[in-house]
């Protein structure tokens, strides 16, 4: 039987040179082309990420990319019914949206925009092969919230529109749109799938200067920033700063280094 070699990624960097999948990707894709699809088909049902036999995201993609020029229908399916599920699970409700508060529109937009943008591309990838999805094949978690991010800021332009932007008495941005664009989406980055993608997120955290490292790690319990209530314990209070204003400034700092850490937002979308 003929070995099937796993074929290379044609989007290139600024210098020329390809985008490699991470080693682990490519190891697992050169036992996976040569396995049956029955077997990856079962191998689809693995749920635990920590399985040698689970199928990984960026696996997942460069498999169904790879059925473009057969019509094995039942495959093709069930590979891309899981890939929605991974595609959906990699994409966070946004603060609030569970309170029905107005932003839950936005939040939902924005999933739904990073949903047809990648069927867009998996369609064009179809119909003629190209370099649209690879990122997808480097780091999925990655591709996913780099779309999100691209798609919350539509959702901040659409909460303009309808609201005041800038607080009428300290002409900062309302509590409102800062929850439209996901403040707290680093919380969901440590929720992904991909155990190395997670690893980097925490390791971009414990690096963050000690600050906004605080900041970032009482969002990630919870702790809200201010409150009209003198009895709610608040990071602001636990910081002692006078304002608000500069625990969101060292969250939004905080959060732009793990972005830059992560790559996420460095793909041309």
């Amino acid at each position: 039987m003929q070995t099937r070699q796993v074929e290379g990624l044609t989007k290139r960097k600024r210098d020329g040179t390809p985008y490699a999948r991470r080693g682990e990707v490519e190891a697992a894709l050169e036992s996976l082309v040569n396995l049956s699809r029955e077997e990856i088909l079962k191998r689809l049902k693995v749920r635990d990420s920590t399985s040698p036999n689970y199928v990984q995201s960026e696996c997942l993609v460069y498999l169904i990319r790879a059925t473009r020029n057969d019509n094995d229908e039942r495959y093709f399916n069930e590979l891309y019914r899981e890939l929605m599920r991974r595609l959906a699970s990699a994409l966070p409700r946004v603060e609030g949206e569970r309170a029905g508060g107005p932003e839950n529109v936005y939040g939902a937009d924005a999933r739904d925009r990073v949903r047809d943008i990648f069927k867009a591309r998996l369609i064009e990838d179809r119909a003629a092969p190209g370099s649209a999805l690879d990122y997808f094949e480097v780091m999925f978690s990655g591709a996913v919230a780099a779309l999100r991010k691209t798609s919350m800021s539509r959702a901040r332009r659409q909460m303009a529109r309808r609201d005041a932007i800038d607080d009428e008495e300290s002409g900062e941005p309302s509590i409102a749109v800062e929850k439209a664009v996901g403040s707290l989406d680093v919380k969901q980055e440590l929720l992904s799938d991909d155990p190395n993608y997670r690893s980097k997120v925490a390791k971009a955290i414990r690096t963050l200067p000690d600050k906004q490292r605080r900041v970032i790690e009482m969002l990630l319990q919870d702790m809200p920033i201010d409150s009209i209530d003198d009895d709610v314990l608040t990071i602001r209070k636990v910081l002692g700063v006078r304002s608000e204003k500069t625990v969101r400034n060292r969250r939004d700092a905080a959060i732009a280094t793990i972005r830059e850490q992560l790559g996420i937002g460095s793909w041309n979308d």
